[in-house]
């Protein structure tokens, strides 16, 4: 996928076999490919890693003799038949000597993206070798743009990738998710397996396409193998195989060229995963929980202009493991406004906030406690367990749970609104998949619903109303700047009790 305009190419050329010999040199797309790392600053920012190959000087850059280049491509134990010529030497020799800095960097990257790859292609009951084919193709960088518009890991051109269900606007280009291109790259292995049964030949395809081996196929009488019709096909094509079975020699004996990965600052077990379901800022992110933002672009480089979009579907949002907590403990903050900035654009109005619920779905984490739910989303344990049909604290991991969290609008205070509330709702329990339909009201009764936050304006200064359920901490969260101390201190309070219906100060206006 390189380069599809060649496909457009090799159908006006003769029908007589070209010359097949594949020379490397720095204007390769391939090399080319590779020397675009450079020009990442998130990849100049790799640490390097000391250890080095056991038997060699860390200057030292081993070659051996064809022979035994040979004997380890047949001892390689893979269903994709590799085999050693003068063409994968040639590659062999550009990762592997002229370019082996590079090199380096892509076998650091690879412990972020290889164990996803890996995951997926057995999944998919695919060779665990295609893994490398990403080397080839981006360098295991996920924004690469090739010259003809293909599109990070697995460099799909536009049409290929809708094609194969990857969604591209202005604000998203799947093409450049991890998960998504790697699933659809597979599909696509399948796919040019059921017509071929060629592994070799479905990298072809890969490279310039099916229409262009077919046609290498035809021009060829009728040959079934790649190095058969390889005189046919595209000049880069006949590159482009050559170098995937050396990349995936060079992997496999990375030790014996004195090879030493560049480790990244983050791996694939550094990373995890939560799922957004509105509008968010990274840059604000990166800010909230203390990560540069450049590394937060790096690790969702789907997302164009460094915002996740408002969707039905929920977006995935991938950080630091160690920064997920602080995430966590800040996520419902991206959905209040910040308050005093409203007050300041509204300087001659009195108003107030009124939120009205929205109803959300959890999904529960290994090991998560109701307690940590709860926390999350300003609301009780009890409250956690009327909502989903709970009898004891005990979870599930993988299960939902529904939640109800308040999201705020802005009402004359003269005339304030009162917080809509949900009409009957279908909740999963957490504990059983079973679907059970409740009357989810504003009583006691039946259900704690979430408190109705107030927040006034008087005199310039800024109150928040005391409703039922409400805590110093979490009054603390909702406010920007704010803390149980600083509560206590303005309001000169000498303990943590709350009387419903008391005007707490936030904020001291100017």
């Amino acid at each position: 996928m390189i380069t599809w305009l060649l496909a457009m190419w090799s159908f006006i050329t003769p029908v007589q076999a070209q010359d097949s010999t594949v020379s490397v040199s720095n204007y390769d797309p391939i090399a080319a490919t590779l020397d675009s790392l450079l020009n990442q600053n998130f990849i100049q920012r790799l640490s390097s890693n000391a250890a080095n190959g056991a038997d060699f000087n860390s200057s030292e850059v081993p070659s051996y003799a064809d022979d035994i280049y040979r004997k380890r491509i047949e001892k390689l134990q893979t269903p994709i038949p590799l085999v050693f010529n003068e063409e994968v030497k040639q590659y062999i020799e550009m990762y592997g000597i002229r370019k082996r800095a590079l090199t380096e960097r892509v076998m650091g990257l690879s412990q972020l993206y290889f164990p996803l790859f890996e995951q997926v292609l057995d999944q998919q009951g695919l060779p665990e070798e295609f893994k490398y084919l990403s080397i080839v193709e981006s360098a295991l960088n996920p924004v690469a743009v090739s010259p003809v518009g293909a599109t990070g890991l697995w460099q799909f051109m536009l049409s290929t990738g809708k094609l194969y269900g990857l969604q591209v606007n202005s604000l998203i280009d799947e093409r450049r998710d991890p998960v998504r291109a790697t699933y659809a790259a597979c599909q696509y292995f399948k796919d040019m397996y059921a017509i071929y049964n060629d592994w070799l030949l479905v990298v072809a395809s890969y490279n310039c396409g099916a229409g262009n081996v077919n046609r290498a196929i035809a021009r060829s009488g009728g040959k079934r193998t790649f190095w058969e019709i390889s005189p046919y096909l595209p000049r880069e094509t006949r590159g482009y195989v050559p170098a995937f079975i050396a990349v995936t020699y060079l992997m496999n004996y990375t030790g014996e060229h004195n090879l030493s990965a560049v480790a990244p600052l983050v791996n694939y077990f550094d990373v995890d995963t939560v799922h957004v379901n509105h509008r968010l800022d990274l840059r604000q992110v990166a800010q909230a929980v203390n990560v540069p933002f450049d590394i937060l672009s790096y690790l969702n480089p789907v997302y164009k202009k460094g915002v996740i979009p408002n969707s039905e579907q929920p977006q995935a949002l991938r950080l630091p493991v160690n920064k997920m907590n602080a995430y966590l403990a800040v996520e419902d903050d991206f959905l209040i406004p910040v308050i005093e900035q409203e007050f300041q654009d509204e300087a001659n109005t009195d108003f107030v906030f009124v939120n009205d619920l929205v109803r959300k779905s959890h999904k529960v984490r290994r090991g998560e406690q109701l307690q940590v739910i709860a926390r999350k989303y300003h609301c009780s344990v009890n409250d956690l367990k009327k909502w989903n049909h709970l009898r004891s604290t005990k979870l599930t991991a993988g299960k939902s749970l529904t939640v109800y969290v308040n999201v705020p609008k802005k009402v004359n205070a003269k005339k304030p609104a009162v917080a809509q509330q949900p009409a009957v709702q279908t909740v999963v329990s957490a504990t059983t998949d079973s679907v059970v339909s409740d009357s989810v009201c504003a009583t006691q009764e039946k259900v704690s619903s979430p408190m109705t936050i107030q927040t006034v304006k008087d005199n310039g200064e800024i109150y928040h109303v005391v409703a039922p359920g409400d805590t110093l901490w979490n009054i603390a969260q909702r406010y920007q700047g704010l803390t149980v101390d600083k509560i206590k201190e303005i309001n000169r309070l000498n303990s943590n009790e709350l009387k419903v219906g008391t005007r707490l100060k936030v904020a001291v206006g100017g």
